[in-house]
């Protein structure tokens, strides 16, 4: 037990400067980061050049990132869904889910379906036995949840059987 407490004084030390030296985090990765206090996260972010090394400027970065991503998930999931809903997409006579048409927006939708529908299926293989990959997140985005017109993703790849 003294080893470990050790271990993780040596990561607070690391952690702690103020220009954070990737070679000594790197080092101590190398035989696995310790989940305590959001150590191993913070080392992953560090080595994946998600935060810059200088400890100053990781508020305005996070804070790029977090606008950053409300931006996409605007973009890519909430607007489309808002679009859908309005009727505001195309409302041409032949837009129908049969619709052989390449650039059809239904065409995308089922390709998504079957996209996500993979991803799904390799999640839940990915580690049976780890719950992580077995439940929803206890974090959901606001933007998607709070939103009656925003289709939730999940729902797009429930499984359903047919009975004769």
């Amino acid at each position: 037990m003294a080893a470990y407490k050790a271990r993780l004084q040596e990561f607070d030390t690391v952690l702690s400067q103020g220009v954070i030296d990737i070679k000594k985090v790197r080092k101590l990765c190398f035989s696995g980061a310790p989940d305590e206090a959001g150590r191993r996260a913070l080392c992953w972010k560090l080595l994946l050049h998600y935060l810059p090394l200088d400890t100053s400027q990781w508020n305005d970065t996070l804070n790029k990132k977090r606008a950053q991503y409300r931006h996409f998930v605007e973009e890519m999931v909430v607007e489309p869904a808002r679009l859908s809903k309005n009727g505001s997409g195309n409302n041409h006579v032949d837009d129908h889910p049969l619709n052989p048409n390449p650039d059809s927006p239904w065409g995308s939708y089922f390709k998504d379906n079957e996209v996500l529908a993979q991803i799904d299926k390799d999640v839940r293989r990915l580690c049976p036995d780890i719950m992580f990959f077995q439940r929803g997140t206890e974090f959901p985005c606001k933007l998607i949840v709070d939103d009656p017109e925003v289709e939730r993703l999940h729902r797009r790849v429930t499984h359903s059987s047919l009975s004769a």
